[in-house]
């Protein structure tokens, strides 16, 4: 018979292979020829293989680094290392995967060298040696039929390196911290603040500032006239009416964040606000409502006029015309009537005309120069409201609005002042700040209220050949419309008779703290301005550095595994005394008589020996050749030059 070398042997009776294993405690012994050419087992160290070990072994702390950093940053506010920390993590699902392979692969292979050098079962040794991969670490199990405690021990191993790595990359994300505080803030007292109307000084001493916020108002921006803050800032309130369908349990009716139905063009400043801080609070005000009968035409006719209205209520009146002042003359007028003026605590009734129709050239300081009036009645009420408004940094938007009672014995409005002139002082101001083209066009108010909103400074035109201009007819205007925008101006203009300096920008970057103490004042208005407190929440938000502490943890946890795993392998590489037989195709054939690779110096690792003979040629071949009528299939060795023709293993011959 053959041996496995294929050598001709004498047929022996065949022993069971568990039993040779349980039995068998000598080792067969080679014989040596001259025992001066054996070599000892000692080697020196090599410097190059000790700085590799230490580099390796150490390699590991590099993620225990990472996540230190990462948790001393926790909490912190953005900055160039945590950037660094970033880009670092981002790489570890590649690195750490290479640094994982790298360790743990080298040292399972000194692993399965020093249990071999003990005495360790097949089994086991392959385990380890085939465990170089997760794919190997669970294929090896399947190979083998061993699932053992060691098996699972290696596949859970393995399964640490994708572990790390994602812990790694999840260590440090971005956050921010929120700094909760409580302010005061300053509010002008629109029930306490009296209106420059009030004694008729607005047209002397602070008409001009009254105006140029009305125009200011009117020419802003559609997206302006349509925002939550006016040009500069101040704040405006919606129409608790329109919102009022459902309440909450507080009263507060929601308000929407678009297509918001505002009382006014102009709003109301707030001193305190910060940007870079988040605010919210409840400011108290109010407004004048409006409720308007369908808009209808009259004959141009000044004795009708003059019949049903009280020249000494209504806006731009004098002897000569009822549209005429001082030698300035308006196309439209506010007017208190003889059967609209009476008393009624809690509303004011009074009436719109406005000229309709081409203008006609004539001498209109004695004769009409249009054809028709456009007249309407309405009646003014005061709500009062809280809004509750959230600000981030200086951009505001009410969210809920409720109705309240008014103060005691308050009386700021227009209300209950027909025996007083403020209306009259009001409407002349309202009216007469615009009279354009000596009366012969529509004022920028009608347009407005006509729905020129997005640019009021219009000319009307008429089919007049002298004169290409005309008046509006507001009858085309609907009336949900014309009342809106007509509750809008009056708002507007009465508001900016409150704090007509406080309004453009003055007031917000004022101290809310000195204004309330009265140590700051803000002029522009005849009376002095009144400020009340709000109290606010007030919040600042900063991003910073959030260290997750579970994938902390974990990749702690993973590192430390991989480092002490790298240790304990290299402490193993050095307790090996015996040459590396393991890992390589070199210990297949060193001692395969098929082969030329007869290594006289068996102490060389089988690196060692594979780097001497890497230009050796291998075949996989029948080794018997055909004067055997059984094959046998082994490695041999051949010249790289040789013409012998290979012996192919043929599919019909018999292999032993």
């Amino acid at each position: 018979m053959m041996d496995t070398w294929g050598r001709s042997v004498p047929r022996r009776k065949p022993v069971p292979l568990q039993s040779k294993l349980e039995t068998q405690s000598t080792y067969t012994q080679v014989p040596v020829s001259d025992d001066q050419n054996g070599n000892t087992l000692h080697r020196s160290l090599n410097l190059l293989d000790v700085t590799a070990d230490v580099l390796l072994c150490l390699t590991p702390l590099s993620f225990f680094v990472l996540a230190g950093i990462a948790l001393n940053l926790d909490g912190k506010p953005l900055s160039a290392l945590g950037d660094h920390v970033k880009a670092w993590a981002l790489l570890s699902p590649t690195v750490f995967p290479l640094v994982f392979a790298a360790v743990v692969g080298r040292a399972l292979n000194f692993f399965a060298r020093l249990r071999l050098e003990q005495g360790s079962s097949l089994g086991v040794l392959e385990q380890l040696v085939g465990s170089q991969t997760v794919f190997g670490a669970v294929w090896v199990q399947v190979v083998l039929r061993n699932f053992n405690v060691l098996g699972v021990f290696l596949v859970l191993l393995w399964l640490i390196s994708p572990l790390g790595g994602q812990a790694s990359l999840r260590l440090i994300t971005q956050d921010k911290s929120v700094i909760i505080a409580n302010r005061t803030m300053a509010l002008v007292d629109s029930t306490g603040t009296t209106s420059s109307f009030t004694q008729g000084f607005a047209q002397t001493l602070t008409g001009g500032s009254i105006n140029a916020l009305y125009v200011g108002s009117l020419v802003a921006p559609l997206s302006i006239k349509n925002s939550a803050q006016d040009t500069w800032g101040n704040i405006k309130v919606p129409r608790f009416e329109t919102y009022n369908r459902t309440l909450d349990d507080e009263g507060y009716a929601n308000v929407p964040d678009r297509g918001i139905d505002w009382i006014s063009l102009l709003g109301w400043p707030v001193a305190g606000l910060e940007s870079g801080f988040d605010s919210n609070f409840t400011m108290r005000t109010w407004y004048h409502d409006l409720d308007c009968s369908d808009m209808s035409k009259v004959p141009a006719s000044s004795d009708w006029i003059r019949d049903h209205v009280d020249s000494s209520l209504v806006s731009q009146a004098n002897a000569s015309t009822i549209w005429g002042n001082n030698g300035h003359y308006s196309s439209w007028l506010l007017f208190l009537s003889e059967d609209l003026k009476a008393y009624d605590p809690d509303k004011l009734k009074f009436g719109w005309f406005s000229k309709s129709g081409p203008a006609n050239n004539v001498d209109f300081t004695t004769e009409l120069n249009y054809d028709e009036t456009c007249i309407t009645h309405c009646s003014m009420t005061v709500t009062h409201v809280e809004v509750h408004v959230v600000c981030r940094g200086l951009s505001c938007q009410p969210k809920k609005i409720r109705r309240v009672s008014p103060p005691p014995d308050w009386a700021g409005s227009l209300l209950n002042t027909v025996s007083s002139s403020k209306w009259t002082y009001f409407t002349e101001n309202l009216v007469g700040f615009d009279t354009r083209a000596a009366g012969f066009t529509s004022s920028v108010t009608e347009h407005y209220i006509y729905g020129h909103v997005e640019s009021p400074f219009q000319y009307s035109e008429s089919t007049n050949t002298d004169v290409r201009q005309g008046y509006l007819d507001m009858t085309d205007v609907p009336l949900p419309d014309f009342t809106r925008r007509l509750r809008a101006i009056l708002n507007t203009y009465y508001i900016a008779s409150v704090a007509p300096g406080a309004s453009t920008g003055t007031m917000a970057s004022a101290s809310a703290t000195r204004l309330l103490s009265g140590e700051d004042r803000i002029p522009g208005g005849f009376y002095e301005m009144s400020f009340t407190p709000v109290a606010a929440t007030v919040s600042s938000s900063t991003d910073i550095h959030r260290c997750n502490k579970t994938f902390f943890a974990l990749a702690i946890t993973c590192s430390a595994i991989l480092f002490i795993t790298g240790v304990a392998g290299v402490v193993a590489k050095y307790c090996c005394k015996g040459p590396d037989m393991l890992g390589y195709i070199t210990s297949i054939v060193r001692h395969n008589p098929s082969s030329s690779l007869q290594a006289p110096n068996n102490t060389l690792d089988t690196s060692d020996l594979a780097r001497q003979s890497k230009k050796m040629f291998l075949r996989l071949e029948d080794v018997n050749g055909e004067t055997h009528n059984v094959g046998h299939i082994a490695i041999s060795s051949l010249r790289k030059t040789s013409v012998r023709q290979a012996r192919v293993q043929s599919p019909h011959r018999k292999y032993r």
